[in-house]
């Protein structure tokens, strides 16, 4: 029995509990009592910018879906998008996240 890969699932998930208790606002955790780091501002904005970044993966999941669905698609089978499409949904998540983002510091930016 090979226990490597459970090795490395138990390590991330570890990592990855971690750094979301670190770095995420108490209102993403369901931990209301608790203080963090943020002040309301930027715990909204974080919120926010989490939330809209979520609906347009959902958008590209289900756009990318629907050109399969109907043909549209070009010749991809030897691709890397047919390999790995996490790929191309990483690198968009990365890209909204960060015009979200600017777009939400631009919005919540007091002018004068």
């Amino acid at each position: 029995m090979n226990l490597i890969p459970f090795i490395v699932i138990l390590i991330f998930s570890y990592l990855w509990t971690a750094l979301t208790n670190k770095y995420l606002p108490s209102e993403t955790l369901d931990k209301k009592g608790q203080q963090d780091r943020y002040d309301e501002r930027q715990r909204k904005m974080f919120i926010e910018i989490l939330a809209k970044s979520f609906i347009w993966i959902i958008y590209c999941m289900l756009f990318t879906l629907l050109i399969r669905l109907i043909g549209l698609t070009p010749n991809i089978e030897k691709t890397w998008f047919s390999q790995y499409p996490e790929i191309f949904f990483i690198v968009a998540a990365i890209y909204l996240w960060l015009l979200i983002t600017l777009l939400q510091i631009k919005k919540y930016t007091s002018k004068g």
